[in-house]
């Protein structure tokens, strides 16, 4: 087929998890005609986006987050209103760990003048008994949970309704640049568009590489490496069973250790217990070859630290899953555009909480903007 007969869409999204989902329903609220192209079907389990829940938080070292993160809330609220779904519960947030970590998401929180409130290990083990907190513990109640899988069929279904169209189990092979047009390859047709987004979070580098000519110019990503995390769901001791006593948690590193670089997260999630997980415990991916069989090391190293820091949880009652992180060396995120070609790579497993913000940037992006943010752009 000739890839010049198939212009007809204004802006051709690749990738359907959550983020390329939220720049598609984006694009088609503003009257764009777009095209989601997933290589499997909206509900796999085979990237970063399925699942119960994530965590919600305004809650962050840097400014730059808790910024988007306030822009993130005020549009989960209008998608929550339009599609007349829950999103967002904000049932708290506490983060503890050593101290200057957490001095900084106190700082941020009073900056942007959210509420927060400083409690002692006593004081918020009283409130929150299941958790044993560490030296120095920060509260915000403008955080909480949001509903993965929930969202991505949210997503999906308001696109649909505004006019975009979705191709599941549509395999992109290659995109090329070609003057003001880029050409993407399935593997049954060839499709031409003005404008790209490739969000297809650990196959973006095999679409896109890391060198990108550009009318005659060269772009480069920043390198991302993808590997396979695995959270844990365990479930509640007798009289711990109640989402009131279970904020969002993320422990920001042990205080006798500060030198150890690791965080540990975790959240109720309605059926399957409270999930808890390692931020830096993750074995190699290899996409050709995915593994979903669970690491009883890595599950055994979790169930002694629920064990010492979670009363309220049976260590021993626990079930495991995997999921992809893709990791850029600072935690930050990819958000630029270049002629047709638009990344959007909000990645290191905390980019979640902020889906629709992120489609909102990369329509942005897409329609002729700019990154503003040094951290984001190529």
């Amino acid at each position: 087929m000739n890839a010049r007969e198939q212009s007809q869409y204004d802006h051709i999204v690749i990738g359907g998890g959550a983020m390329g989902s939220a720049t598609a329903w984006q694009l088609a609220k503003r009257g764009r005609s777009v095209l989601l192209l997933e290589q499997f079907t909206k509900d796999h389990v085979s990237g970063s986006s399925h699942g119960g829940t994530r965590i919600f938080r305004l809650g962050h070292e840097q400014k730059t987050y808790t910024t988007l993160g306030i822009a993130a809330l005020d549009l989960w609220r209008e998608l929550e209103a339009e599609s007349n779904e829950t999103l967002v519960e904000l049932i708290g947030h506490v983060d503890h760990g050593p101290a200057e970590v957490v001095a900084d998401i106190e700082s941020n929180l009073k900056a942007q003048g959210l509420a927060c409130e400083r409690m002692s290990p006593e004081q918020a083990n009283q409130r929150w008994p299941g958790i044993t907190f560490d030296a120095n513990v920060v509260y915000s109640p403008d955080g909480g949970r949001a509903h993965a899988q929930r969202t991505v069929d949210t997503l999906w279904r308001r696109t649909v309704e505004l006019g975009g169209e979705i191709w599941d189990n549509t395999k992109v092979e290659s995109v090329e640049i070609d003057g003001d047009f880029a050409i993407i390859e399935t593997a049954d047709q060839t499709l031409q568009t003005k404008s790209v987004v490739v969000s297809a979070g650990a196959w973006l580098p095999r679409l896109i590489g890391h060198h990108v000519s550009l009318r005659g110019h060269h772009v480069s990503l920043r390198p991302l490496h993808a590997v396979r995390a695995q959270p844990s769901h365990f479930a509640p001791r007798p009289g711990f069973d109640d989402i009131d006593m279970w904020p969002t948690f993320i422990h920001r590193g042990l205080s006798a250790q500060p030198e150890v670089e690791n965080s540990w997260y975790g959240l109720w999630t309605p059926g399957e217990g409270v999930k808890v997980g390692s931020h830096l415990v993750h074995d190699e991916l290899d996409l050709d070859n995915r593994s979903f069989e669970i690491n009883r090391k890595f599950e055994s190293a979790l169930q002694e630290y629920v064990a010492q820091w979670y009363p309220g949880l049976d260590a021993d009652k626990v079930t495991s899953t995997t999921c992809i992180y893709t990791n850029e060396p600072n935690e930050h995120f990819i958000l630029d555009r270049k002629g047709p070609l638009t990344v959007c790579s909000p990645c290191s497993g905390h980019g979640f909480k902020y889906v629709p913000a992120i489609g909102n940037i990369t329509a942005d992006l897409a329609m002729g903007g700019t990154q503003s943010v040094k951290e984001w752009q190529f």
